[in-house]
């Protein structure tokens, strides 16, 4: 139900998460049985997050029983791809910033959906830059789930992802970053997430300035303020977010100093883009 902090005005129904797990499941069920290597660990660590995710839609987890939840499925995965205690701890901070961020910037249309496949496609490039078919198997079916979810999201929303498809995504982001191997892979699976760390950052930052509650509800991102002060439309703002993240993400890949540079300045314009575009309109008049 649509209330005051909501980007939408009608009812809509959630959990259209739930589809794009089982999706996700059946890809690798039928990676399994093709004789593919297939990421088990990660996709269990997904899965279980949306389940968690699954319970806060229905009983609304209190904040802290849901942070100590991530940071729990955070731990074993780090436990598994990192090892030992130092391992569990990396884990459980990158598995919570990776899922929070993703549940916050899960506020209009499209967005989700975009940053699943661009996610997707630049973790299966990595996968096969480096023989590593696992990786290729959770870029392919994450991408697919985020696109796949698109028809019923954009630009017309049907249905909702809900917590329970943020958190798969958020988990499968997770599991991605800690699995690589080397410092450019870790950034080639970030890369694609660059412009919803800046903006989730950025808005935290400016509100506990403000003294305002961390966990409260609003639309004071980035990507919500071009649509509910600059009449932005929910696909604008999305691809916007997903346009920037995709140049970084190029960026990465090519390894590139001064494309990394310019990226940089992208990012910083991003942030700040609502006070530019009031800016103009007041120069303008």
């Amino acid at each position: 139900m649509p209330n005051h902090r909501s980007s939408h005005v009608s009812p809509t129904p959630r959990g259209g998460g739930i589809a794009c797990a089982t999706g996700i499941g059946v890809a690798a069920a039928a990676a399994q049985v093709a004789g593919h290597d297939v990421a088990w660990t990660a996709l269990a660590g997904a899965g279980a997050l949306a389940g968690i995710g699954r319970l806060d839609d229905i009983r609304g987890l209190p904040p802290f029983t849901r942070l100590i939840a991530q940071g729990v499925v955070g731990g074993v995965m780090g436990q598994a791809f990192l090892g030992g205690t130092p391992g569990a701890v990396v884990g459980a901070a990158v598995t919570s910033v990776a899922v929070n961020t993703t549940n916050f910037m899960d506020g209009i249309n499209g967005m989700s959906g975009l940053t699943a496949a661009l996610w997707g496609a630049s973790v299966m490039r990595v996968g096969a830059s480096t023989h590593r078919g696992a990786l290729v198997e959770l870029g392919a079916a994450t991408a697919g789930a985020g696109l796949g979810f698109l028809p019923y999201n954009m630009p017309q929303a049907s249905l909702f992802l809900g917590d329970v498809g943020s958190y798969l995504f958020g988990g499968a982001f997770a599991a991605g970053i800690l699995s690589q191997r080397d410092g450019w892979s870790a950034m080639a699976c970030i890369a694609p997430l660059s412009v919803y760390l800046t903006d989730t950052g950025s808005t935290v930052v400016r509100r506990a300035r403000r003294g305002s509650p961390l966990t409260e509800a609003h639309r004071e991102h980035v990507y919500q303020r071009l649509v509910s002060q600059h009449g932005w439309t929910h696909a604008q703002s999305a691809a916007l977010a997903a346009g920037i993240s995709a140049v970084i993400t190029v960026a990465v890949h090519k390894r590139s100093v001064t494309g990394l540079a310019a990226s940089g300045l992208l990012l910083a314009g991003y942030s700040r883009l609502p006070e530019i575009l009031r800016w103009a309109v007041g120069v303008a008049s």
